[in-house]
């Protein structure tokens, strides 16, 4: 660790830790939030809801005991393999900078909703965040029920690969605990889905599966209690194992998408996000856009929080906040990008993607509108054109879409998520049509 003074505010240079980001993902009631709770705070449940009131955030989700909003929980390992997290004795909290500080590896969990009213929010979650995997909380009692299909084919149309956690194994009679197994495998092995399942049960399966892992193919299932504690110590050694998936350039033009903003009395408005190429310092100036007008703004960074520690730089697929100067919060939205000049950047109204449709009960055909999920673009699209005079579940096409109410900021080969209700399709951007 370096530490360094300047003007008064003391900087932090953590050492690198290796970061990874797990979305968590499953049908409401699965344990999901509980789960996280147990493994970052290091105490087990009471089975009423004990571990994950220390995650909530809003009064409503303490009292429905169901996540609603993108939550983010941290977990970090030593060199040894062993969790530091270590909450605080009075209020139970944790102080992530401390964690990063002494962590050479750092989990970064993606808590999604798993309730229907929320999937919009859950699509964001995973088109905006970019995890690296993803990890599908299935209740032992329940089974596969509910949304546990939809966030599983939502994951494996983001290439994103998946490990499955089946919770409350200690209330579970042993009958239905195989059934729900027997299921999952059966699902796993499905011709939409094409994965190989592995019941991981000792430490030998773990090494095996993690290090298999990002072939995409292989998909560990693991047996957990949040009560006992069961086959705990087996989930996070996994977790310890993976490496994030992507490799990233400095020297590439930096890129970074918001996904959140916030007014912070005495500091101004702060946005967040992930930085998807290149390098951001302290006191660069990047293009802040698109406005609804298709135009960028230059602006400058005058400070960069990350794990809610102050940095001087953030690199390619780290998230971070940033405070910039001179802007309301109100002319920044969702899905606007902070780009380096560079690049040059323009807006665009249309564009072209390759689509599959997952679902859909009726046909789709010209002047269909839809959510396009992009990146951490969430806007209404009408299709144009198409290639095919309509469109049913399963088929391909090649689709033209017009944005109804902004421009955004595009590239070729991103990966998009099109809906509207439980309607799916998924695709990826072929062309950028004429900037505006």
């Amino acid at each position: 660790m370096v530490q360094q003074r300047c003007s008064g505010l003391q900087i932090k240079f953590s050492r690198c830790y290796k970061a990874c980001l797990v979305a968590v993902v499953g049908n409401v009631d699965a344990g999901k939030s509980t789960l996280l709770g147990v493994l970052t705070h290091g105490e087990l449940d009471n089975g009423r809801g004990f571990a994950r009131q220390k995650l909530f955030r809003h009064k409503h989700e303490m009292e429905s005991g169901r996540t609603s909003s993108v939550g983010n929980d941290i977990l970090g390992f030593d060199q040894e393999g062993q969790v530091v997290n270590k909450p605080d004795s009075h209020g139970g909290s944790l102080d992530w900078t401390k964690i990063c500080e002494k962590s050479s590896k750092v989990i970064t969990f993606i808590d999604l909703a798993g309730h229907e009213k929320y999937l919009k929010t859950t699509v964001f979650g995973m088109t905006g965040h970019l995890p690296d995997f993803c990890m599908l909380m299935v209740g032992s009692n329940a089974g596969i029920v509910g949304m546990t299909k939809e966030h599983l084919g939502l994951a494996l149309a983001l290439n994103v690969p998946v490990f499955v956690v089946v919770t409350k194994i200690d209330m579970c009679p042993a009958n239905i605990l195989q059934e729900t197994l027997k299921l999952l495998q059966r699902l796993l092995k499905s011709p939409g889905c094409r994965k190989i399942p592995v019941l991981v049960q000792n430490k030998d399966d773990v090494i095996v599966t993690a290090s298999n892992f990002s072939s995409e193919r292989m998909c560990p299932i693991f047996q957990i209690s949040n009560v006992t504690g069961e086959n705990m110590d087996l989930l996070k050694m996994f977790l310890n194992l993976l490496s994030s998936r992507t490799s990233y350039r400095d020297d590439q033009p930096a890129e970074f998408q918001i996904d959140d903003t916030y007014s912070v009395p005495g500091v101004g408005t702060v946005v967040s996000g992930t930085t998807l190429r290149g390098l951001i310092r302290l006191n660069d100036t990047m293009l802040l856009g698109p406005d609804p007008l298709g135009s960028f703004t230059p602006i400058a960074v005058k400070s960069i929080h990350r794990k809610r520690m102050p940095v001087k730089e953030v690199r390619g697929g780290q998230t971070a906040s940033f405070a910039l100067k001179k802007i309301k919060r109100s002319s920044i939205r969702k899905g606007m990008v902070m780009v380096s000049p560079r690049l040059s950047p323009q807006a665009t109204w249309e564009f072209e993607a390759e689509i599959l449709v997952l679902h859909h009960p009726t046909t789709i055909s010209p002047r269909y509108q839809a959510m396009v999920h992009c990146g951490s673009i969430r806007q209404t699209a009408t299709i144009l054109t198409m290639n095919r005079d309509c469109l049913r579940t399963g088929d391909k096409a090649s689709v033209h879409f017009r944005f109804i109410k902004t421009p955004e900021y595009l590239h070729c080969d991103q990966r998009l998520v099109f809906r509207e209700g439980r309607t799916k399709a998924v695709g990826t951007i072929t062309k950028v049509a004429g900037d505006v």
